[in-house]
This record gives structure tokens, C-alpha cells and sequence, in this order.
């Protein structure tokens, strides 16, 4: 049995041209680690590893069964988001238009899609409360 909620967190592309040790990041001024990619990078990767914690944190596995499926992509492995992506659509049907945006990835990255819809803005993960707050609306029935 498939989980009633499906979230899937699409994380930026944006790669380190650094090490990512000690060296990697506090090198640099602080004015200049807002304008530096790799800095940027780092923080949309804590920001959806928060996510990540806080959903796995608020519903863990019941009797065995996961209540939440959670899952992390890379956006530049399409072999697996592709499929997974249009699965949810037509598994959950959030609506003709959201789920156009979904299967066409109209959206930026990083991205959170809850049961085929995007509920990210942009490139903005929610946070965690508001997250938890959808799918605890959807695991009890109150929101479709």
C-alpha cells in the first residue's frame, strides 16, 4: 500500500567550485558569501535538509507503513524525477493547471511538490511548520 502523502524536494543545482571543508566557505568576506554561488548553494541544501528532518521527525512509520513518501532529487537526474513526477500527478490530480506546471517543471529551484502540486515559490522551500501543517491537512482528509 502506497503512502497518502507524497512529498518531493528538488534541490538547486548550484555545485561547489571549492572544498567544502573549513576552506571551502569562510575564506571569503561576509559581504562577499552572499554573492558567491557556492554559499548560496549551501544554505538552500540546509534549508530543504531541515525539511527533510522536520517531516521525517513529525510522521514517522506507523504499523510498518510510512504515512508520508519523501523522497530528495537531484533536478539533473530526469530519469527518475521525470517519471516521478508525472506518477503524482496522476495519482493524486491536483488540478489541470498546477498539474501542467508540475509535469512541465514550471518551477524554480529549489522546489517542494506536494502530491503533484508545487507549493515552493520562487526557489523559496517553505518552512518546516507551514510544510507540516499541509500534509497534516491532507493525512486527516481536510484538504484535497
Amino acid at each position: 500500500m502506497k503512502p497518502t502523502v507524497s512529498v518531493v524536494l528538488i534541490r538547486g543545482i548550484g555545485q561547489q567550485i571549492s572544498g567544502g571543508g573549513c576552506c571551502g566557505l569562510w575564506h571569503l568576506e561576509p559581504a562577499s558569501r552572499s554573492r558567491n554561488p557556492s554559499c548560496r548553494a549551501k544554505e538552500q541544501q540546509r534549508e530543504l535538509g531541515a525539511l527533510h528532518r522536520a517531516i521525517r521527525g513529525a510522521y514517522p512509520p506507523a504499523g510498518g507503513r510510512e504515512q508520508v513518501a519523501l523522497v530528495t532529487v537531484d533536478p539533473r537526474n530526469l530519469l527518475y524525477l521525470v517519471p516521478k513526477l508525472l506518477g503524482d500527478v496522476v495519482r493524486y490530480r491536483p488540478g489541470w493547471r498546477a498539474g501542467l506546471r508540475t509535469a512541465l517543471q514550471m518551477f524554480s529551484l529549489p522546489a517542494v511538490v506536494l502530491n503533484g502540486r508545487i507549493i515552493s515559490r520562487h526557489g523559496r522551500p517553505l518552512d518546516a511548520d507551514t510544510l507540516c501543517r499541509m500534509v497534516s491537512e491532507l493525512l486527516s482528509g481536510t484538504r484535497r
